[in-house]
Order: structure tokens, then sequence, then C-alpha cells
């Protein structure tokens, strides 16, 4: 019996060791990641303010159009046909 007991000690060491490789070995490929996803996080964290600000974002748009009718109407455009895109992939994906 302590032949066995020994046999399963030694065999849950090395596993806890490969784990712990393991670990390492993800943690240095997802390093590679980190820029790429902080930059993701700050986008994300970016719109999120916007998104919780309408005011503000009506008044830069209020702005622009006061300050550059011709450019405001351009990118109004480009609004709309992003979001006629928009809903047609969500009404397709739905589907």
């Amino acid at each position: 019996m302590n032949e066995r007991l020994l046999a399963i000690q030694v065999k849950r060491q090395r596993l806890i060791e490969r784990a712990a490789r393991q670990r390492d070995d993800v943690a240095l490929a997802l390093q590679a990641l980190s820029g790429p996803l902080g930059f993701v996080d700050r986008c994300i964290g970016a719109v999120h303010f916007v998104l919780a600000r309408p005011p503000l974002v009506g008044g830069i748009a209020l702005a622009l159009a006061l300050l550059r009718p011709r450019r405001a109407l351009k990118w109004a455009r480009r609004a709309f046909g992003f979001w006629q895109s928009y809903r047609w992939l969500t009404r397709k994906a739905a589907a």
C-alpha cells in the first residue's frame, strides 16, 4: 500500500509541475496579445463613454454641422449607410 501511495504522490507531483509549465506557456503566448487586447479594451471603453453621454455626441454633431455643413452631410450619409448595413446584417443573422 505504501508503494502505491508513493507512486500516486510522484504522479501527482509530475502533474503539478506539468500544469505549472503549461500555465507559463499560456502566459507567454498571451503576453504577445496584451498590446492589441489593451487597444481593443480602450476602444470598448471609449464606446461605452460615448454611449453613456448622448448629449455630448449630439453637441459635437451639431457643432460639426454648423462649422462644416458639407462634411457633416458626408458623414451623415456614411453613418446612414453603416446603419442600414448593420440592420441588414442583423436581420440576416437572425433568420
